[in-house]
């Protein structure tokens, strides 16, 4: 049986992962053009990010439409999960982190495997997040996400943008920004919605991370602290970004944070 999303939702989605039928400006996408369009049913497809996942070796990426998605920066083999900041750093939720010398386990977009293992942990006291840093650098083909660049205007220029939201069992669902607060960002999602565009958040999601899209490729926006649709440290907070900025010189000064303008 198939579902369905309304245009107003999956518009934007399919613009953010292949650049299709939203106008776009200099400062990236305009939500203006397709929150203004009416209702039109667009088929459901898989949430899966793998078609078949494998720690111990290379993994088959899905082919429906998260195969647009760049999910080379995310180790899925733990559910204490650890999303790529820099070559050599990874953040992940303070209350569940991966235990140091674990195997930490990267897929790129062919579904090639390459391990680290942490050998050194910051729990920074701003929030749920630690960083970890990894005994070796990914190569290229692994993506580490950048941030949002800090502005001001983010609570009320950012509450009804779209979000791409990961769980432990490797799957994406768009959710909504509902509020950002200082440090922290909250997500609401549309009771109304089919299965596969909505996730209730549950025990072991995490630390599972959180993309906004911007120009096609995604923006690390949050890590899941809290259940329900989502609540995690907002990543694109200036005091949580230089929290972050000083365990990374701390710990490797070689590589720093990257951000993006909204």
């Amino acid at each position: 049986m198939k579902h369905w999303l309304p245009l107003t939702l999956a518009c934007v989605v399919c613009a953010a992962l292949t650049g299709c039928g939203v106008t776009s400006s200099g400062s990236g996408m305009s939500r203006g053009s397709s929150m203004a369009t009416g209702s039109m049913a667009v088929p459901y497809q898989s949430p899966n990010i793998f078609k078949k996942y494998n720690a111990k070796g290379h993994a088959q990426l899905n082919d429906g439409w998260t195969a647009k998605f760049d999910a080379s920066g995310i180790s899925f083999n733990s559910k204490r999960t650890c999303t790529l900041i820099t070559p050599r750093h990874v953040i992940m939720a303070k209350h569940y982190t991966r235990p140091v010398l674990t195997p930490v386990v990267f897929h790129d977009r062919q579904g090639k495997r390459q391990v680290r293992q942490i050998v050194t942990i910051k729990n920074l006291s701003g929030g749920d997040y630690s960083v970890g840093l990894l005994d070796q650098p990914l190569p290229a083909n692994y993506t580490p996400y950048p941030l949002l660049r800090p502005s001001a205007d983010y609570p009320t220029r950012l509450p009804g943008e779209y979000v791409l939201v990961t769980d432990q069992n490797r799957r994406l669902f768009v959710h909504q920004i509902a509020a950002i607060r200082g440090g922290s960002i909250a997500f609401k999602f549309d009771p109304s919605h089919k299965n596969g565009y909505r996730k209730k958040l549950v025990t072991g999601d995490s630390g599972n991370p959180s993309f906004v899209m911007r120009r096609g490729r995604p923006v690390l926006i949050e890590t899941h602290t809290g259940g329900g649709p989502g609540v995690g440290p907002f990543y694109g907070d200036a005091r949580v970004q230089a929290e972050i900025s000083k365990a990374i010189e701390e710990t490797d000064r070689r590589y720093a944070l990257r951000t993006v303008a909204w």
